[in-house]
């Protein structure tokens, strides 16, 4: 009988001795392990036949994962895979792994018994049948992300033309007293007419740079030398004139120079922080950390308050608007960071940790000066 090459990719030991200690009580299957996703995408380069893998990565999602692996692969070149959840797994979870190629869905605590049986199904010759049902449910599941990104979008369009109205208005009024009367051409009008200007200028390079994204480009960075204590204590001098949240900040303050686009950064901090002030416990400190080691750098933000499970899972979804927040906004700041910190060849989290709601960047100290 053939060993069959198991890859476990999970990165805390203790799920994959568990998973381990399972699969070897056949001794059909040969198993690698790997801590993260950039070792699992490399293993499975060499090749394997089936996969566990975790969804919650270091450095990726699971869903992320399959996506770069089936592109690198092949469709027909992907192994098995079995999606592993720490927690309850919704409907449009399993609807998201079958559409990026999972086979099969599992969470945490493991039973023996499921697993080896799942295994066993997955390593069954495939059938043309079961290649038809496959494509089945992937079609299937793709419809039902279409829908839901329909509805996104369409609350979305709603929020924005909604929001985009008031500044115009503001500018429209401002302007129309100035023409009426120059007499009335004072310095309060023009700040009106200044700032409602920056804000729709904002709302909309938001949008364009979130659509250019979604259509595969990507957003072009030029980095400078920059002395990272002194930008982000700039970053937050300029925020605690417009927040009523208090900001505490605590820097390496031998982090010395990153070299990094400055205006790329500054959204991506403005819009971190502007989050937390808006979706956070009013009033309560918003805490700022930055660490630097081995040529990364690392930037937490958290706020009081958690995310609802559902915002959690959407954060960085363009047009994602939560239901179940009182606070306006239209759903483009978060994918926004999202999309700056993976062109600065970096990533972001977003967690519930402690009764905090924080979002953790992990930044190289230098970028390429190119479009990613």
């Amino acid at each position: 009988m053939d060993t069959k090459r198991v890859l476990i990719i999970d990165d805390l030991e203790a799920n994959r001795y568990v998973l381990r200690k399972i699969v070897t009580n056949d001794p059909g299957f040969e198993i690698i392990e790997a801590r993260n996703g950039a070792e699992g995408l490399a293993l499975m380069m060499q090749g394997v036949d089936l996969v566990i893998l975790d969804i919650n990565l270091p450095d990726m999602t699971g869903f992320e994962l399959i996506q770069v692996a089936e592109k690198q692969l092949g469709p027909s070149r992907l192994p098995a895979i079995i999606n592993i959840s720490a927690t309850f797994v919704s409907s449009s979870d399993k609807a998201k792994g079958i559409n990026t190629g999972a086979r099969a869905y599992l969470t945490h605590p493991i039973n023996p018994e499921e697993v080896m049986a799942t295994i066993a199904s997955l390593m069954k010759s495939n059938s043309r049948v079961e290649r038809l049902e496959r494509q089945r449910n992937r079609a299937k599941a793709r419809n039902e992300q279409l829908s839901r990104e329909k509805i996104m979008l369409q609350r979305f369009m709603r929020s924005f033309t909604h929001d985009l109205r008031s500044p115009l208005s503001a500018a429209v009024m401002a302007t129309g007293l100035m023409r009426g009367n120059p007499s009335r051409r004072t310095d309060d009008l023009l700040a009106i007419l200044e700032n409602n200007l920056k804000r729709i200028d904002e709302m909309v390079a938001n949008l364009l740079d979130i659509s250019h994204v979604s259509v595969g480009g990507g957003i072009k960075l030029v980095g400078a030398q920059l002395d990272l204590p002194s930008l982000l204590r700039d970053a937050v001098a300029n925020l605690a004139l417009h927040l009523t949240n208090p900001l505490e900040l605590e820097t390496d303050e031998d982090s010395g120079v990153v070299v990094w686009d400055r205006a790329a950064f500054v959204r991506i901090f403005d819009n971190l922080v502007g989050n937390a002030a808006k979706h956070g416990k009013a009033g309560a400190p918003i805490r700022i950390t930055q660490t630097s080691k081995d040529g990364w750098v690392h930037l937490t933000v958290c706020n009081e308050g958690l995310f609802p499970d559902d915002v959690l899972k959407n954060l960085a979804t363009p047009y994602f608007i939560s239901t179940q927040s009182d606070a306006k906004g239209w759903g483009l700041g978060l994918p926004i960071v999202k999309a700056l910190t993976e062109s600065f060849g970096g990533g972001v989290q977003f967690s519930n940790t402690n009764d905090l709601a924080c979002v953790e960047l992990r930044l190289p100290a230098a970028i390429a000066s190119v479009t990613l």
